[in-house]
């Protein structure tokens, strides 16, 4: 099987590495801007593809998916995030393509995301994208409690910038590690700005506990990393090992919480995040899973 990969480009690009260390034949192609001249030399490429696998792609009429799909090729769409929200808004303004809802693969890398989409009569299963994480090993809790924060430099409608930042002015007395932070305009004191950071370990192993709050979310590898790590997250969704808040009052309420174990010398290291994610989300367990969904994929609709 060829496996032609397109899409968002930093998780497609990875994608087609990583599908290539399965044994599979997957190679990653450039999306098409909106420039007419940009589309000869994807169709090129895409063609000789017995399956298109798009990550982060819209399923709208006269979308690329769409093209492929009336093309005729065999089409995968991973959806990982805020593309579901705007599969919401295409289904509600009548721009889905029908084509696609029934005749394309469709998987998706949370179960939640399985049950948004079915709201608007996509069929999807549950499968984590096959992009390497940054595990880690259970490390001890540092000997001061600090909370890591990721923060994107263009926050868009996924990170709830707004709340994320009351949480750190409403606890002065709780360092802050702002990864990124590139977005946040005259940081309080007691939050430190690292910037971009290639090797997260040491960062981890310096915090307690990881604060994701955002207004929509996929399976965020910020959280799966930090949960390897045996750090406690605060987060909206529910997953073994989280501690799901919605807005900033619940997180600054659960950030105290663990502050006090913390001070009281009971916060131990989150083992049952540490353990739930090394489950799902090791590297031989998506090797396997994604495999055998490729192989065991029906035959492309015509």
């Amino acid at each position: 099987m060829r496996i032609a990969v397109a899409g968002l480009p930093f998780f497609a690009s990875r994608a087609a590495r990583n599908l290539r260390s399965f044994g599979l034949n997957a190679r990653y192609v450039p999306r098409p801007t909106r420039s007419p001249a940009t589309w000869p030399q994807f169709v090129r490429r895409i063609l000789p593809a017995d399956t298109v696998y798009l990550i982060g792609s819209s399923a709208a009429l006269n979308s690329p998916a769409d093209f492929l799909s009336r093309a005729r090729k065999r089409v995968v769409m991973h959806w990982v995030g805020t593309d579901v929200l705007s599969a919401v808004d295409d289904h509600r303004n009548g721009r889905l393509s029908d084509r696609l809802v029934s005749g394309a693969t469709h998987w998706a890398d949370a179960p939640w995301l399985v049950e948004e989409l079915r709201e608007v009569g996509i069929l999807a299963a549950e499968h984590p994208l096959p992009i390497p994480v940054a595990f880690g090993m259970p490390a001890p809790m540092p000997t001061e409690f600090r909370v890591c924060v990721y923060i994107p430099s263009d926050p868009g409608v996924a990170h709830d910038l707004a709340a994320t930042m009351q949480v750190v002015k409403q606890l002065p007395a709780v360092r802050f590690t702002l990864v990124g932070g590139d977005a946040v305009e005259d940081p309080p004191d007691n939050a430190s700005v690292l910037g971009h950071v290639s090797e997260m370990g040491n960062v981890y192993g310096d915090c307690a506990a990881l604060l994701r709050l955002v207004r929509h979310d996929g399976l965020s590898h910020s959280v799966v990393e930090a949960l390897s790590f045996g750090r406690h997250v605060i987060w909206n969704y529910a997953m073994p090992g989280v501690r799901p808040v919605q807005g900033a009052d619940e997180a600054v309420s659960e950030l105290n919480r663990l502050k006090q174990e913390f001070d009281a010398g009971t916060l131990g290291v989150n083992k049952v995040g540490a353990e739930a994610v090394t489950t799902r989300y090791g590297s031989d367990t998506i090797r396997a899973e994604l495999s055998r969904a490729f192989q065991q994929m029906p035959a492309r609709s015509d």
